[in-house]
C-alpha cells in the first residue's frame, strides 16, 4: 500500500506542475507554445502511469475519480500524439486536473496521512524557497543562469 501512496503523490505533483505551466496562459498562447504543450503532455502521461499503479480496491472505493478515463487520456496523448486535440487537452489540464488533484489529495490524506504530511511539508518548503528567491538579488554570475 505504501507504493500506492507514492503513486498518489506522483499524481498530485504532476497536477501541480501542470497548474504552474498553465497559470495565466490563454488558450491562444497554449495553442502556439509547443514546449508548454509538451510539458503538459508529459505530466499527463505521468498521471496516467501513476493511475496504472492504483489498486482495484482503491479504484472501487473512489468511484468519483474517473480512473479509467484518466488512463485513457494518457494512452491517447502518448500513442496518438500527432492527432491530439489540443483544445481537449487544454480543458482536461485546466478543468479536470485541478479537480483530480483535490480528490487525490483527499484520498492521500485519508489513506496515507504520513505521505500527505510529507508532501505538504515539501510544498511549504518549496513555496518558502521560491518566495525567498523572488526577494533576493543574485550574488554571483552563475545565479543569473
Amino acid at each position: 500500500m505504501q507504493r500506492e501512496g507514492l503513486y498518489l503523490v506522483d499524481i498530485v505533483e504532476a497536477a501541480r506542475k501542470i497548474a504552474s505551466y498553465l497559470e495565466g496562459v490563454s488558450p491562444e498562447v497554449w495553442a502556439a507554445d509547443s514546449m508548454r504543450r509538451d510539458a503538459v503532455i508529459w505530466q499527463l502521461s505521468i498521471i496516467g502511469e501513476a493511475v496504472g499503479g492504483i489498486s482495484d480496491e482503491t479504484r472501487a472505493s473512489t468511484p468519483e475519480i474517473p480512473w479509467k478515463l484518466i488512463r485513457g487520456l494518457r494512452n491517447n496523448v502518448v500513442h496518438r500524439y500527432f492527432s491530439v486535440d489540443w483544445k481537449i487537452v487544454h480543458i482536461a489540464a485546466t478543468v479536470n486536473v485541478p479537480d483530480l488533484e483535490r480528490q487525490v489529495r483527499a484520498l492521500l490524506q485519508y489513506a496515507h496521512p504520513d505521505l500527505f504530511r510529507r508532501l505538504e511539508q515539501e510544498e511549504s518548503r518549496a513555496s518558502a524557497d521560491s518566495s525567498d528567491d523572488a526577494h533576493t538579488e543574485p550574488s554571483t554570475s552563475s545565479d543569473l543562469h
